[in-house]
């Protein structure tokens, strides 16, 4: 398993070669002009950079943890027109897509049908190099998260604040990796479920950035405490201020408690 450098993207070997990504968004621009701001489709941008992607790392599959659409509750035509023509074009390179849907997915099964497989909006276990558990980030996983060794999350779009030499605030997207203790995830999932857990040890939680290069998300070293009511971190198995801030260069900033006052320095 690796993070890809210069790409928001995780390269798993085993069972098979699969690409994991998160919070493509397509048909965000069609909100856009719903406000007055005036965009081109950026569908065939995006499908382009999936394609290059997938030429460079060559996976079977690629695994979208959420959020493939953007409009809701009802539909852009984007998203009814342009993005079923950009799922087929992947599929016609040879590679399976797999869906765990997300909060912004609701009736992707009308528009796409059997164009891609459906995980369940939970989350799913995977037996690979290690145990993966991959989900979106807004609702409570499944029990299976308590048997998986790694978690893979999207839905924040975590991108960190920094000031630049001339003053100026820019937001980068960022890696945010927790080590997480299972024992408090087995204690929440016994109370919740009402079900019979055993397990012991530490389970690592990986939040990745948004696909899609116009998104904004969650400025993680402004956060206050209400944004950080997702439901992984209500269980208390993962402290934020703990996590480690990586680049999509590959440059580490350090644990979220020593950069929360980042934009104080600059790049």
């Amino acid at each position: 398993m690796k993070l890809l450098e210069n790409w928001p993207a995780i390269l798993i070997e085993k069972p098979k070669p699969a690409i994991i990504i998160s919070d493509i968004h397509f048909g965000f621009e069609a909100e856009l002009g719903d406000k007055g701001i005036r965009i081109p489709s950026q569908t065939w941008k995006i499908t382009e950079m999936l394609i290059k992607l997938i030429e460079e790392q060559n996976p079977r599959e690629i695994i979208i943890l959420g959020d493939l659409k953007h409009k809701i509750p009802l539909s852009s035509s984007i998203e009814w027109e342009e993005m079923p023509r950009a799922i087929q074009k992947i599929r016609e390179i040879g590679v399976d897509v797999t869906l765990v849907p997300g909060n912004h997915d609701g009736g992707i099964k009308k528009i796409l049908g059997n164009a891609v497989k459906y995980a369940p909006s939970s989350g799913f276990l995977i037996e690979g190099e290690r145990r993966f558990f991959m989900y979106h980030g807004h609702r409570w996983p499944n029990v299976d998260i308590v048997k998986s060794d790694l978690v893979f999350m999207g839905h924040l779009h975590p991108m960190v604040n920094l000031k630049t030499d001339v003053g100026s605030i820019v937001k980068k997207p960022v890696w945010m990796l927790i080590e997480g203790d299972k024992k408090n995830l087995i204690k929440t999932f016994k109370e919740r479920y009402s079900v019979r857990l055993k397990g012991h040890g530490r389970i690592n939680l990986i939040i990745l950035p948004a696909f899609n290069p116009m998104l904004t998300g969650i400025s993680i070293n402004s956060m206050k405490p209400e944004d950080r009511l997702w439901p992984l971190i209500r269980t208390n198995s993962f402290s934020i201020t703990q996590a480690e801030i990586i680049l999509l260069s590959g440059q580490n900033l350090g644990r979220l408690r020593e950069i929360e006052k980042i934009t104080e320095d600059t790049l």
